[in-house]
């Protein structure tokens, strides 16, 4: 079929076209590819008019070093038929660069020969969308990469002062131990003096226990998430307070429904966050008073929100404001404690990228609600 002809049977509805956001058209068969139809959008997407373009190839247009792809792409087709789908840039009237997304359909003709008939899509902003995507990951990679060095130094460290301060600490204590048995008779300055020493080395190791509790609390950060069933943590922290329990005559309720049992966590974390939160509950309650500690569960947007609520001595949060959760922070030094365990609960329930939040009365009991994401 000759090109006038070819020209002359089309039958595409300019109405529609113009109103397409890229531009459709038709070519002779490869090699040549030359335009004998192109819609009016080729304005907007190339800054040629329709004229200008029917008086070229459509390889013309192609980026000389996408040039490759394109004709491959092309002549692939009109071997095996059907259809292509390519993407690569093309330059403009103006000189600038687009990337586009040219969709195309190959059929034989009466003549035995093929017609090809295509719509190409402006996608540059994709593309520079995709390459910014491509950016934030490199970076969030090399982030990561950093954090995680960050976190093996922090281990280090935690090993060192778990074996190579402790060591030395607990020699000190052994020392001081046989001293003060030398000087248990004497009221002596020396005998003060060894007391002093002893009481100091203690001190010192506490700090040190305390000190790779809290590294430690941070080590699961790459531990495997698994199925929880809650009815098996609180089981087991039970079983770890039994003595507590039994000498308080403590009630622990389980009201977690069941479709909310079982959860996906990091058992460790969820199994000290309890721990820490359950024992509290039994420790700060009126003497004499048998605790009754009440654990619920519920679906929140953010994920699963559970509480973990007491009748105790409750406490004046306005007066603590937010120094509850911080280190060494004592509110009721009746009770024994060194203040470390609702600093470690919440580092570990930010861990998990939980948050927790605390509402409370005095004389009114205290209620923990923690929410974990899915």
């Amino acid at each position: 079929m000759l090109i006038e002809d070819q020209k002359s049977n089309l039958t595409i509805s300019e109405n529609l076209l113009k109103n397409l956001q890229g531009m459709f058209y038709r070519l002779t068969s490869p090699p040549e590819l030359t335009m004998i139809y192109v819609s009016q959008g080729c304005l907007s997407l190339t800054g040629y008019s329709v004229e200008e373009l029917l008086e070229i190839n459509l390889s013309d247009l192609v980026h000389p070093e996408d040039l490759q792809l394109f004709s491959s792409a092309f002549y692939n087709a009109t071997e095996d038929g059907g259809s292509v789908q390519t993407e690569y840039r093309i330059m403009c009237k103006d000189g600038s660069v687009k990337w586009v997304r040219d969709v195309a359909s190959v059929s034989l003709n009466e003549s035995d020969g093929v017609d090809i008939e295509g719509f190409i899509t402006d996608i540059s902003n994709q593309k520079k969308g995709d390459s910014a995507i491509k950016a934030l990951e490199k970076e969030h990679k090399g982030l990561l990469n950093e954090l995680t060095q960050k976190y093996n130094e922090l281990m280090q460290f935690n090993y060192i002062v778990s074996h190579n301060l402790r060591s030395p600490i607990a020699n000190i204590i052994g020392l001081t131990e046989i001293l003060k048995f030398h000087y248990a008779e004497e009221a002596s300055e020396t005998g003060e003096l060894v007391n002093f020493i002893s009481d100091s080395a203690s001190s010192i190791d506490s700090i040190i226990q305390d000190l790779n509790l809290i590294l430690s609390s941070r080590k699961p950060i790459n531990e495997k998430r698994e199925e929880l069933d809650f009815q098996d943590i609180i089981n087991s922290v039970k079983n770890n307070l039994k003595k507590q329990i039994v000498d308080s005559n403590a009630i622990i309720k389980n009201e977690i429904p069941d479709e909310l049992r079982h959860f996906k966590s990091i058992k460790s974390y969820v199994q000290s966050i309890f721990y820490n939160l359950i024992s509290n509950s039994i420790k700060y309650t009126e003497d004499g008073v048998a605790p009754v500690i009440t654990i619920s569960a519920e679906k929140v947007e953010e994920g699963l929100q559970i509480a973990i609520s007491d009748q105790g001595i409750g406490m004046d949060l306005c007066s603590m404001g937010d120094k509850l959760f911080g280190l060494y922070k004592k509110f009721n030094f009746d009770k024994e404690g060194r203040g470390l365990g609702l600093h470690m609960t919440r580092t570990q329930i930010q861990s998990l990228g939980g948050k927790i939040d605390v509402a409370s009365e005095p004389g009114k009991g205290t209620t923990f609600r923690i929410t974990l994401p899915e």
